[in-house]
C-alpha cells in the first residue's frame, strides 16, 4: 500500500518529478539537486529513508514490486504524467555555454527545464522525452539543439500518459532499451532537447540500486531477449573501446 492514497497532484501544467530508489537512503542525491521531487520506494524502507531525508516528499510502492523496470511501471501507473529519474544524480548542465559562462543549474531551474520540456514534447505528439546523453560540448550540435528519433536515456526520461508504452517486470534492467524500442516501433518520435545533460555518479559500482541482480549471465540474455523483439540492427553490442562490458548495448533506428 502506498503511503499517500492518492498520488500527489502537482499544480495544472506540471508534471510530476520522480525518483526511484531502493535500499540507498544514506547515499541518494537527486533529491537535493531537483526542486519539488517526489522519492519512491518499497514500503519496508520507509523508515530509514525519513532518516536520511526528512524534509523529503516520499511515496512508498508495494515490497513485491521488484526490479526497476517493474517499479517504474508501477510509477507510471500511480503517477501518470512524470519525470523519472535514478537517486545518484551530481548536476544537470547546459552544454551550450560559452569559455568560463556558468553551466551548472540550480533545482529550482532544473525543474523548470523538465516542466518546459514536457510541455514541448506534449505539444510535438511526443510520449517519450529526455536530454542529451553526452555532456561534452564538441558532441553538441548547436544547429539541431533538438532530437526527434533515437535513444532516450532512462537515467532521466519523460513519459506521458496515452502512450501505450510499458515496462517488462521480467527485465529488471537495460529498461531504457526495450521502452525505446517500443517507442520506436508504436509512435517513431521522441523529444530530446540536447542543450542539456543530467551527471549520474557511476551505476556500475556500489551498493543498493540494482547492484544485487546485475551480473554478465542476465546482461547476456536481456541483449538476446531484446534483439529478438526489436533486431540486431537496432539493439546492437557497442564497439570495444566504447562499452563497460562484452554486453553494453547500443540503439539504432533507421529514421
Amino acid at each position: 500500500m502506498a503511503e499517500e492514497m492518492t498520488a500527489p497532484q502537482p499544480p495544472v501544467g506540471e508534471i510530476k518529478v520522480l525518483i526511484a530508489s531502493h535500499k540507498r537512503a544514506d547515499k541518494i542525491t537527486t533529491h537535493k539537486k531537483v526542486a519539488n521531487s517526489i522519492i519512491c520506494i518499497p514500503e519496508s524502507q520507509l523508515g530509514e529513508y525519513r532518516e536520511h531525508c526528512p524534509d523529503a516528499e516520499i511515496v512508498t510502492h508495494p515490497d513485491s514490486i521488484i526490479g526497476l523496470s517493474w517499479k517504474r511501471q508501477w510509477m507510471y501507473e500511480y503517477f501518470g504524467d512524470a519525470f523519472h529519474m535514478d537517486d545518484d544524480l551530481m548536476y544537470m548542465k547546459r552544454i551550450y555555454t560559452e569559455t568560463g559562462e556558468k553551466d551548472k543549474l540550480s533545482p529550482q531551474e532544473i525543474f523548470d527545464v523538465i516542466q518546459a520540456t514536457a510541455r514541448a514534447a506534449r505539444q510535438s505528439g511526443a510520449f517519450l522525452f529526455g536530454f542529451n546523453t553526452s555532456g561534452k560540448p564538441f558532441t553538441y550540435a548547436s544547429l539541431a539543439p533538438i532530437q526527434l528519433s533515437g535513444y532516450v536515456n532512462t537515467c532521466a526520461f519523460g513519459l506521458l500518459e496515452g502512450s501505450k508504452l510499458y515496462f517488462r517486470p521480467e527485465q529488471r534492467y537495460q529498461e531504457d532499451y526495450w521502452i525505446c524500442g517500443l517507442n520506436a516501433y508504436l509512435h517513431r518520435k521522441i523529444w530530446r532537447d540536447n542543450r542539456f545533460y543530467f551527471h549520474y555518479g557511476d551505476t556500475w559500482v556500489g551498493s543498493g540500486g540494482l547492484a544485487e541482480f546485475r551480473n554478465m549471465e542476465t546482461l547476456e540474455k536481456i541483449l538476446g531477449e531484446l534483439q529478438g523483439f526489436f533486431g540486431e540492427y537496432v539493439i546492437c553490442v557497442r564497439k570495444t573501446g566504447t562499452r563497460n562490458h562484452q554486453f553494453q548495448m547500443n540503439f539504432k533506428v533507421p529514421f
